[in-house]
């Protein structure tokens, strides 16, 4: 059996996806919960660079410490490259049809996870230096002590698009499935920074004991040559050519409380473009 994943959207993006063409993946930063990636909201001023060193340090426990600059410039990049799109399991709830009910108008999108993925690597080729995940998000994310999680398992993973998909428990109702695009065009930037800044560190480290010594070197250099990005509103989403959506949707469902003219104006949108219509959700009828 497929599994099925759905998305909950707006109209303006439904009419963006089957009418223009075109798939929209935002900055899991331009999200409401402040919790979405913490770890890179904390990237940024020197007092948290600082902190971020320390747990690496901690978490990674080595004398090497070049692998420090690799973890955080790798975070660095994927901070300012990466875009998401949030599915879920559910078919449909209440509380799913409330949060995402954009004036009662939502539409709900249906695929496969095989689909699903299959869509994204098209429109994200790998030769374009994109990297495609799709995974379930786990909801173990405790807000009192989010950069040391965070950073813990990022090191566990080695991957420091990791903290992506953790959020916490208060969220488990969506039963989310996570797609992550990053952009791994400008990482060679990233790359050269670490490497360059590693022989020199390295020198400076030597002969010092004190580990509150090493980690205040470490976070002065990485401030010192890492690179500012300018982010604006535009930059906030990447919109791709959707390739064939015939491909790739399976079903379309409007809100339960939507009205007639509204659900039929979805409907004839649908026929046209030859993607199935299923309905007015009907979770809210006597049967």
């Amino acid at each position: 059996m497929p599994k099925y994943l759905y998305r909950f959207i707006s109209f303006e993006d439904f009419i963006n996806l089957v009418i223009n063409n075109k798939d929209r993946f935002m900055r899991p930063s331009a999200w409401d919960d402040g919790y979405e990636a913490y770890l890179f909201s904390h990237l940024d001023s020197p007092e948290d660079v600082r902190d971020i060193v320390t747990q690496m340090c901690n978490e990674i426990d080595l004398e090497d410490y070049s692998v420090v600059y690799d973890y955080y410039f790798r975070l660095w990049h994927s901070k300012n490259f990466s875009y998401a799109q949030s599915w879920s399991e559910y078919d449909e709830t209440d509380a799913m049809w409330r949060c995402y009910s954009h004036h009662k108008k939502a539409i709900r999108i249906r695929t496969t996870e095989e689909k699903l993925l299959k869509h994204a690597k098209q429109i994200f080729p790998s030769e374009q230096h994109f990297d495609v995940l799709l995974r379930e998000v786990m909801y173990d994310l405790d807000q009192k002590t989010s950069i040391h999680q965070q950073v813990e398992q990022m090191t566990k993973s080695k991957s420091p698009s990791e903290t992506y998909f953790h959020k916490r428990a208060v969220f488990q109702h969506e039963e989310e499935f996570r797609l992550l695009i990053t952009d791994n065009s400008q990482y060679s930037h990233e790359y050269f920074i670490s490497e360059e800044v590693k022989p020199n560190i390295e020198e400076q480290i030597k002969g010092i004991t004190d580990q509150e010594e090493i980690i205040d070197l470490i976070t002065d250099a990485i401030l010192s040559i890492r690179k500012s990005y300018r982010t604006n509103v535009n930059d906030q989403a990447l919109i791709k050519d959707a390739g064939n959506l015939s491909e790739f949707l399976e079903g379309v469902m409007v809100h339960p409380q939507a009205q007639d003219w509204y659900v039929k104006i979805i409907e004839d949108i649908c026929l046209q473009k030859g993607i199935p219509f299923e309905g007015q959700s009907q979770i809210y009828k006597l049967k």
